[in-house]
């Protein structure tokens, strides 16, 4: 079993890297896209921009205004908006011709001049020397989205991309965790079908030992009281027995199709697991009391679930008691609920262990001692049964100090008060 828990690990470590590997090459390749897209763009650009630089060069040469405009030279308030709005549509629409649709800021500048990064370091730029009669002028355009031209490119296959990578990382995610809850149900199973087979060893070990003993003294008639011991112990383990049994189809129960949907008074469930533990109880020389300050007491589910539900905690009280079990059971009404809080001065739970104490076959761990007796049902019957019938059980506990139990059930609303 350990060595396949290991290679199930390796095996999961294994495919992580692989799914890291296939993210990884996922994003270089979207990287790689993008870089080409962003030459393709470039290349657009430098396309357009030669082409509005021939464009411009004639409408400046043709006209005085726009050549001093262009030249970086002194013109009136209203001109220099004539021509910046020429030139700005001489631009836009070369850009449009190339499918270049991004906004854009541009200037002039003078090569010469100390200040040639008026708009930006990385800005485009094209040289209009040759086609006026002053040279040193640039064009510089700048397009702050165009991050934007590049995803609009890769398109549908950018958002793919990044919907698999997430896609494989969630289901992960899912897998990593229902595969670390399969341990978890994996060696809690081992350990109740150990535990199971302790307990069905022990009773049937005696039952072995006893009916030997009794085959060999029986025609001796100054043994009849060892007999009777013998035959006592075979009955006691034979009780034992049935119990686990009891225990195993309680939980199996559960899964049946029949819905509990019963009156059932809590008060007289109560009274009936009372009593039914009180001698084991004063066996001990312990106490066991009843507070009950609730008015209504009737629930609707099943009835000899809910008594399980309550002898499980009772008996557990018990059970993890070192000293004489003191045991209080209190009841009170609130919001429409029937509150049960059963408390003890019991051995306490590690609050480590608190969130598994409902898991099935999960037991608080006492190393390898098998003194204290059962299979790790008891409270993951108890969280079944309140949860089907919508109620809530919580736990609060301090190590050697004792447990308290609060059960929650939704009181029966068609009961007249």
């Amino acid at each position: 079993m350990g060595r396949k828990i290991v290679k199930q690990w390796w095996l999961a470590i294994v495919t992580f890297l692989v799914l890291l590997c296939l993210v990884i090459i996922q994003v270089l390749f979207l990287v790689k896209s993008a870089r080409l897209e962003e030459k393709h763009f470039n290349h657009r650009v430098v396309l357009a921009l030669r082409e509005a630089r021939n464009e411009i060069a004639r409408e400046a040469n043709m006209c005085n205004n726009m050549h001093s405009y262009v030249c970086g030279n002194q013109c009136s308030t209203d001109m220099q908006y004539i021509n910046f709005q020429k030139v700005d549509s001489i631009i836009q629409s070369n850009l449009y011709i190339h499918k270049i649709h991004l906004e854009y800021k541009f200037e002039f500048i003078n090569e010469n001049d100390s200040v040639k990064d008026k708009i930006c370091v990385t800005c485009y730029e094209q040289s209009l020397n040759g086609l006026l009669a002053q040279n040193g002028i640039k064009l510089l355009i700048e397009f702050p989205d165009n991050s934007k031209f590049v995803f609009a490119q890769l398109g549908t296959l950018f958002y793919i991309s990044i919907a698999s990578i997430l896609f494989v990382m969630i289901s992960f995610v899912i897998i990593y965790r229902l595969f670390t809850k399969e341990q978890s149900i994996l060696s809690n199973t081992k350990y109740f079908i150990d535990n199971m087979v302790h307990e069905f060893q022990t009773p049937l070990a005696n039952v072995k030992f006893a009916s030997g003993l009794i085959k060999k003294k029986v025609n001796a008639s100054d043994e009849r009281e060892k007999v009777l011991q013998y035959t006592q112990l075979i009955q006691d383990e034979n009780e034992k027995l049935r119990g686990h049994v009891d225990d195993i189809l309680k939980v199996v129960s559960l899964y049946s199709d029949k819905k509990g949907n019963e009156k059932v008074d809590v008060r007289q469930v109560l009274n009936a697991c009372v009593e039914s533990f009180r001698t084991d109880v004063e066996r001990k020389h312990g106490e066991i009391k009843v507070d009950f300050c609730a008015g209504d007491f009737v629930v609707k589910g099943d009835a000899t679930h809910i008594k399980h539900v309550f002898s499980n905690v009772i008996d557990n009280s018990i059970k993890y008691t070192k000293q004489a079990p003191y045991i209080t059971i209190e009841t009170i009404n609130k919001r429409g609920k029937l509150v049960v809080s059963v408390k003890d001065n019991g051995v306490g739970i590690p609050s480590a262990e608190l969130d598994k104490v409902f898991e099935k076959y999960y037991r608080v761990s006492t190393g390898n001692i098998h003194d204290i007796k059962g299979f790790g049902l008891g409270l993951n019957f108890v969280k079944n049964v309140v949860d089907k019938y919508k109620g809530a059980v919580k736990i609060k506990s301090e190590v050697n100090k004792g447990t308290m139990v609060i059960i929650e059930l939704k009181l029966d609303c068609s009961v007249k008060k």
